[in-house]
């Protein structure tokens, strides 16, 4: 089961969100590049890597002491798990530039709330796919140096 801390751990949460990442830059790469995707990133490539920065901050916050009840009251929250990753020092592995933090706002909009799965009418507010990339791609290569996951992504970082 996924609540069971002796088989859901930081290094299972990194490997997982090093293959989501890599489908979600799969994805930009295979749809992105298309007519119709100049302004707005794929859907499933903003769900694939929104749920790799997920992961990967979870990967984090277990990794550092948290319990793994404490890391699932924060549900899908990107915002709220980068704030107690913070918390708990992570910025002294990783620096990130306040242009992909506000994009990761704007993603947690759209992630947290499910809009990225579900159908939701109305406007919406997309975040640029190359901040969120090169912020996932940052977070991901430092959480997998701390966690003893050996495996780095290559992007623009």
């Amino acid at each position: 089961m996924h609540n069971d801390s002796e088989r859901t751990t930081p290094l299972g949460m990194a490997r997982y969100a090093y293959e989501f990442l890599e489908a979600a830059l799969a994805v930009d790469e295979k749809i992105g590049h298309r007519p119709g995707y100049e302004i707005v990133a794929p859907i499933p490539a903003l769900y694939l890597i929104g749920h790799s920065i997920e992961l990967s901050l979870k990967a984090y916050l277990l990794s550092n002491g948290l319990g793994l009840k404490q890391v699932r009251i924060l549900n899908h929250d990107l915002h709220a798990a980068l704030r107690k990753a913070k918390e708990l020092g992570l910025l002294s592995h990783v620096k990130f530039k306040g242009e992909e933090e506000g994009a990761v706002e704007i993603l947690n909009d759209l992630y947290s709330t499910k809009q990225l799965e579900y159908i939701v009418t109305g406007a919406k507010h997309f975040p640029l796919f190359g901040l969120i990339q090169a912020f996932a791609v940052r977070l991901f290569n430092a959480v997998s140096l701390i966690v003893g996951y050996n495996k780095q992504v290559q992007g623009d970082v």
